[in-house]
């Protein structure tokens, strides 16, 4: 059974309460409790443990984040926590993302409550300034998570873009890739190295993926040096006749949890695909995998990138566990009110 919520008491009336009971969610107290839930929520859904504190912390703090305003928590019937969600921004997706996090004791009305909240929440930001009279509210949910896809449903959620998390094992001898003449793999050194990675990040991801848009660096930078397990030394430019056209950034988000390196990003410019480089790119990395001791690596691509799968299937990568990304679009009533 999972910790009640720090200095919070009840009573009798809300432990017999019908409908979800939230309360916010203050990271300086409640990341432990909450990551204590996302582990949980893993091995029932996965078989295994993905998710480290580190990746709840930094999550509930990034750039932009206001979880007095943006987190909740729901608590069931006897007090405990069973969900949380909360409602951020990540550079360069448009739109907004909801974490929804439901614990195996969590009901599919639990999940209907908390995404009341993500809803309105997402509701509340629109209308200002910049006049947006829209959103779309995603989500992110795998094949395992029952509770959470049945509430996502409930709640409107659906156009599921499919994707696999695939997986490798660095040891025995690194995949055979054929040289391509004028390529060169370097790590980022310097800050023109850091403004080179964004805009080989743009030009390759421009209108590639359904829900990315091109972002400033300054906000990229953000966000970059604020995401969970970041390491400059494991990212890297891969240079073609001195033109820097492809990058990889590989962070360490679940070596705590699994001993892995996660490639979080890898894009080739679409003017040079077809060459065999992010073959080249890819060996660089799983040498690096071998090279600090890392037990294997792990990425998500888009089921509909066929040429991507099928170089990591060659690569020796195998699917491990599929996900959604399930969406909903958030209007402004009329009149302006949330």
């Amino acid at each position: 059974m999972t910790a009640a919520v720090p200095g919070e008491s009840l009573g009798a009336a809300s432990r017999v309460r019908r409908t979800p009971y939230l309360h916010p969610l203050d990271p300086a107290v409640h990341t432990d409790t909450v990551w204590r839930l996302a582990r949980a929520r893993d091995l029932a859904a996965l078989g295994r443990v993905e998710t480290t504190r580190g990746w709840i912390a930094g999550r509930l703090t990034a750039p932009g984040a206001d979880p007095a305003r943006d987190a909740r928590l729901c608590l069931g019937p006897g007090g405990d926590m069973v969900g949380a969600a909360w409602v951020g921004r990540t550079s360069g997706v448009a739109g907004r993302v909801v974490e929804l996090v439901l614990g195996p004791e969590a009901t599919r009305a639990d999940g209907t409550g908390l995404l009341d909240f993500a809803v309105t929440r997402c509701r509340e930001t629109l209308g200002g300034p910049d006049g947006v009279e829209q959103a779309t509210l995603s989500c992110f949910v795998s094949e395992g998570e029952h509770t959470t896809r049945a509430a996502l449903r409930d709640h409107g959620f659906g156009s599921p873009r499919a994707y696999h998390r695939m997986s490798v094992a660095p040891d025995g001898p690194l995949p055979p890739v054929p040289a391509v003449p004028g390529a060169v793999v370097r790590p980022l050194r310097e800050e023109a190295d850091l403004r080179a990675f964004h805009r080989a990040k743009n030009q390759a991801y421009a209108a590639e993926e359904a829900g990315k848009e091109e972002d400033s660096f300054d906000a990229w930078a953000r966000w970059y040096r604020s995401d969970p397990g970041v390491d400059p030394e494991q990212c890297a430019l891969l240079e073609l006749d001195g033109r820097v056209v492809g990058f990889v950034n590989i962070t360490d988000r679940m070596l705590d949890s699994r001993g892995v390196a996660y490639v979080r990003q890898l894009g080739i410019d679409p003017s040079v695909r077809g060459r065999g480089l992010g073959a080249v790119l890819l060996r660089w990395a799983l040498g690096e995998a071998r090279r600090r001791r890392r037990t294997g690596m792990v990425l998500t691509v888009d089921q509909e990138n066929v040429r991507a799968r099928a170089l990591y299937r060659r690569l020796g990568w195998r699917v491990e566990s599929r996900w959604d990304d399930v969406r909903r679009t958030v209007t402004l009533p009329r009149g302006g009110h949330g």
